[in-house]
């Protein structure tokens, strides 16, 4: 597959993000199965819920609570976490952390300045992480268009963008992705690779790169 070593880091990168939600959240995650029978994950499952029941109380309050969704979207992601791997709890737990992380960044949008838009490209890459967990590429690299378009100029995000959208299938993406990766890193190590897989996946000509029409990318 194109580019095995690059996608080990990708995935491993989205790993650690994982992770770091978790702590920033100061939750204690203890990799305890079901059949341990260990008192520590119904513990962790009622702080948990209390913790969304009071995120949900302030974003009723406020709509306009950023903070209050990004946290509602962070303990969603963290109850997904010691629910039954694969289970239609986690997945209803993950379905509710993208829809948080989306409240809040509809609200980010309307807003100006750098503090804004780095806060909302930080609850994009939430968003992507939990996409990833529930294996919806096309998701992911939705939200990577609008990565994009935020960040016009860098160049991991665009072979990021193509990366899930290969993953996805979308071809047409991955290869508007790779075409801008390239012309933003031109010499980049993997660079001869990714030509050859446009080469062999363009069907005529090279597609004209556009990154996702977005607010606050200046």
């Amino acid at each position: 597959m194109l580019l095995d070593r690059k996608r080990v880091k990708f995935w491993q990168r989205w790993v650690f993000l994982f992770m770091a939600i978790i702590m920033a959240a100061f939750l204690v995650m203890i990799p305890i199965t079901r059949a341990s029978g260990c008192s520590g994950t119904s513990s962790n499952t009622k702080q948990l819920d209390a913790d969304i029941a009071r995120y949900k109380a302030q974003v009723q309050t406020d709509p306009k609570n950023v903070d209050a969704w990004i946290a509602l979207g962070d303990a969603y992601q963290s109850r997904a976490n010691v629910q039954t791997p694969k289970s239609a709890a986690q997945n209803s737990d993950l379905a509710a952390a993208v829809i948080a992380y989306g409240r809040a960044t509809a609200v980010l949008e309307k807003q100006k300045g750098p503090a804004a838009k780095q806060k909302r490209l930080d609850t994009y890459q939430k968003m992507v992480s939990v996409d990833l967990a529930l294996k919806d590429y096309q998701a992911a690299a939705s939200i990577y268009g609008q990565v994009t378009g935020l960040t016009p100029k860098d160049a991991t995000a665009f072979f990021d963008w193509a990366s899930v959208a290969t993953q996805a299938g979308d071809t047409n993406t991955a290869l508007l992705a790779f075409t801008r990766y390239l012309q933003l890193a031109p010499n980049a190590p993997d660079a001869a690779q990714v030509r050859a897989w446009i080469k062999a996946n363009a069907p005529s000509a090279t597609p004209t790169p556009k990154p996702s029409s977005t607010k606050g990318s200046k």
